[in-house]
């Protein structure tokens, strides 16, 4: 039998509690990005992305551009950059909005161009060594070149940069530098198999990716260590792909012993993201509570008209243990919430959790109990008496004797009772107290590779691919010059 500590185990009795329990991160929206369209300008075989700095309600007055080599204003788009004739040897250029238009502007006030980014006008480092091709933006450094589009009057601030400096500037942001080598380098490929899946994705203020969670988290030059370095360049144009295409590798912190279909948390199934009990988690735990008050007032920011709450249940689960449907009865109504809703509804980190109407407690052995004595189950009697009987502690010390029926222990796949009976499923008790407790294990929206897994892997002597192939069922690896 594996150790305990490498199983999600649910404990229920007169209501649910996790046994090893623990984002992300902001959730990412609905995987249905569709691969970005050839573009016709080529200049050379590496790919460009645009990355929004500032923009929408972070828009900006005023961008200033500087690099020790000078610049150079060139033409581009997602395909590379061409040189133009407009040429300046000003180490520091300025942007301003004008209408619609961006200005670019030298030190003494000259108008270099009067259209930047709609027209996919680029300010250049002018390095001619790409490693060297550095350019500061508003007081931050990034990688290649910068540019800007205009929206309400005010600056829309863009990286324009090619996609293995930009990979390099997610990686460290998105998983830590001290990981193991194979864990930085399954991230590297996720990170650019996302990108190039999601070329566009912001496509209204000019721009691909945006740097926050709702992307991938990207912080330019400054975000660049050795040890991520290292597995950006030994994994240089690699990407994911599935079934002849590249795949959308979503990632997160911690899965809590268990991942998700993709569509059991947006609405697009994925062939390569299915649910499966996480073999090598690490625990990551939180505790949150509401009152009934608060959770009435949550409804009716939602439209929901259901009166007063007075009772909450998690009404469905999948097979692994993560709540699929979180259901809120009212005086006057009942409102159900499923997929990424029930996240944002409570304010939690993961889908494995559990709801209850004491405070959980966590144990030194890494057990979620409540404080009430009858339900903190530590395991069936070992005395020799009949097994329709457990002896359970609380939080006090108290040893109290209950039925075995009132016991439910899930590994993730299956839920057993202390007996050995095996069923398919269970039934959540509904919470009716003023308070609402809730505990979970997890971190991220529960899709694809969970970063900390993968770094356990890795200390387990799995390479990259072993890695990827656990999380992204049937994928494999590929060339980036192939899909484009």
């Amino acid at each position: 039998m594996k150790r305990l500590n490498k199983i999600l185990c649910i404990a229920l009795v007169f209501g649910l509690l996790f046994a090893g329990l623990v984002y992300a991160e902001g959730e990412e929206g609905d995987p249905e990005a569709e691969e970005p369209a050839s573009q016709e300008l080529r200049s050379d075989d590496s790919l460009y992305l645009w990355i929004g700095l500032a923009y929408g309600s972070g828009a900006v007055d005023k961008i200033t551009v500087k690099s020790a080599d000078g610049f150079i204003i060139v033409k581009g788009n997602n395909n590379g950059w061409k040189e133009t004739d407009i040429t300046t040897s000003a180490t520091t250029l300025t942007i301003t909005p004008s209408g619609s238009q961006a200005v670019l502007t030298d030190p003494d006030g000259n108008v270099l161009l009067s259209s930047m980014g709609g027209g996919g006008y680029v300010v250049m480092s002018a390095a001619e060594d790409p490693e060297d091709r550095l350019i500061t933006i508003n007081g931050s450094k990034y990688r290649d070149g910068a540019t800007a589009t205009v929206t309400g009057g005010k600056l829309n601030v863009i990286n324009v940069i090619e996609i293995e400096h930009y990979v390099r500037g997610v990686v460290a942001n998105e998983m830590g530098y001290t990981y193991p080598i194979e864990a930085l380098k399954a991230q590297a490929i996720s990170a650019r198999s996302y990108a190039f899946r999601n070329i566009n994705k912001h496509k209204t203020y000019g721009i691909d990716l945006c740097t926050t969670q709702d992307c991938q988290v990207y912080r330019g030059y400054v975000s660049e260590h050795d040890s991520t370095d290292e597995a950006c360049r030994q994994t240089a144009g690699k990407v994911l792909t599935y079934d002849g295409k590249i795949t959308e590798s979503f990632y997160y912190a911690y899965s809590g012993g268990a991942t998700l279909n993709s569509e059991d948390v947006w609405s697009a199934a994925l062939p390569y993201c299915r649910g499966k009990v996480d073999e090598y988690y690490s625990d990551y735990r939180w505790a949150v509570h509401y009152s009934m008050d608060e959770l009435t007032q949550e409804m009716v920011s939602r439209g929901k008209n259901i009166g007063d709450v007075v009772s909450v249940q998690v009404t469905k689960r999948h097979n692994t243990g993560a709540v699929a449907e979180v259901t809120f009865v009212g005086t006057k109504g009942t409102a159900k919430f499923t997929k990424s809703t029930i996240l944002s509804v409570l304010g939690l980190k993961s889908f494995m959790f559990a709801i209850n109407d004491s405070q959980f407690v966590w144990s030194k052995d890494g057990q979620a109990v409540v404080t009430d004595a009858k339900v903190n189950v530590l395991g069936a009697n070992s005395t020799g008496e009949d097994l329709s009987t457990v002896y359970v502690i609380g939080a006090d010390g108290d040893v109290v004797k209950m039925p075995a029926s009132d016991v439910r222990i899930t590994n993730g796949t299956q839920t057993a009772m202390p007996q050995g009976q095996v069923s398919s499923g269970w039934t959540d008790d509904p919470v009716k107290s003023s308070v609402v407790y809730i505990a979970g294990s997890g971190w991220g929206h529960g899709v694809g590779m969970p970063q900390t897994s993968a770094r356990n892997m890795a200390q387990l002597g799995f390479g990259c691919e072993e890695i990827l192939k656990y999380y992204y069922e049937g994928t494999e690896i590929g060339d980036l010059a192939d899909f484009r």
